[in-house]
């Protein structure tokens, strides 16, 4: 029996609410020796990154008889995980087996072989969004952050109304935003989503946990005087990530200048100025503002969010094309 497979309710598996066979109907596996050819042996030159669970490398490998680009993921052996990495990884394959959209990633397949535990993605050939606010200065200019907010926005939109059940992300980071062909935004790392209430429900009651976990800054504050958890959640956290789009700065960065001068003043990407019309930077900020309101009930639904973002981007080409005709 398979280690990753039994771990994510193989064939023992009697559980009636997760279908035995569910992650083998719906991820297929790669062998070990297809992963060591298409990543030269987990070759250094294939080196993507150090993630907190284990290294990633990228490989090609034929899918249907076409050649695609992957990312491995490599989390090591039954002995060497934690039981929380364990299952934090079993929630990202799950979620990941059923999700579908273009604007989260894609899991290819996952690996099960000679003790191995290796999970498979689609490879984000232009990294994080993570990645490119920490380039000095960030290289990309106003109109690909009003896209790419744009495309995480539609992607939340799906977790939140597109499914059965809402999904609650709860790691919506700048690091696990990754950028696709043409910059494309992904949604990635799934293992603290969990499933909330039917959308159709009328009363959305929240879930209650424990503990409520993620990285400090992107957590709602509603978060920290209890632990119950809605998809509001997400929505705050979102206004995170476009508060890092117009500075240019991730959260840390953006943090560590306040704290130095003790004031927000000063820390919009300078390299911004002339881009952005006078009108949609107030828009942006007032819809950044609404989605960072300390009241979950006064936050927007990410619908709301994505239209309004679109009505932005379609105001700014409008601008840039007045001034290209003046």
């Amino acid at each position: 029996m398979g280690i990753l497979l039994n771990c994510f309710g193989g064939s023992s598996s009697t559980s009636k609410k997760q279908p035995s066979t569910s992650v083998e109907y719906l991820c297929h596996r790669f062998s070990l020796a297809q992963l060591r050819k298409s990543t030269n042996d987990f070759h250094e030159s294939h080196f993507l990154g150090q993630g907190r669970h284990g290294p990633a490398y990228k490989g090609s490998i034929s899918i249907n008889g076409q050649l695609k680009d992957i990312a491995v993921k490599r989390l090591g052996t039954r002995s060497s995980i934690s039981s929380d990495g364990l299952t934090l990884y079993k929630n990202d394959v799950v979620f990941m087996c059923q999700l579908h959209h273009p604007n989260l990633l894609s899991l290819v397949r996952f690996c099960d072989d000679k003790n191995e535990m290796i999970v498979v993605y689609e490879h984000a050939p232009n990294g994080s969004l993570r990645d490119l606010l920490e380039s000095k200065p960030p290289t990309f200019w106003w109109k690909k952050r009003l896209e790419i907010s744009i495309g995480v926005a539609r992607g939340l939109h799906y977790l939140h109304s597109g499914t059965k059940r809402i999904i609650i992300h709860r790691h919506i980071i700048s690091a696990c935003i990754l950028l696709g062909e043409n910059w494309v935004p992904k949604l990635s790392y799934f293992g603290f989503s969990l499933r909330g209430p039917k959308f159709s429900a009328k009363d959305m009651k929240p879930l209650t946990l424990e503990s409520v976990k993620g990285p400090r800054g992107y957590i709602a504050p509603e978060c920290f005087g209890g632990s119950n958890v809605t998809y509001e959640c997400d929505v705050y956290s979102f206004g995170v990530v476009l508060s890092e789009l117009i500075c240019g700065k991730t959260l840390s960065q953006i943090s560590e200048l306040e704290g130095r001068t003790g004031r927000a003043e000063g820390i919009i990407d300078e390299t911004l100025v002339g881009q952005i019309a006078a009108e949609c930077s107030k828009l942006y900020m007032d819809i950044a503002e609404s989605c960072l309101s300390e009241d979950d009930n006064e936050r927007p639904d990410m619908g709301d969010v994505e239209v309004q973002l679109e009505r932005l981007l379609q105001l700014q080409e409008e601008a840039d094309s007045t001034n290209a005709s003046l």
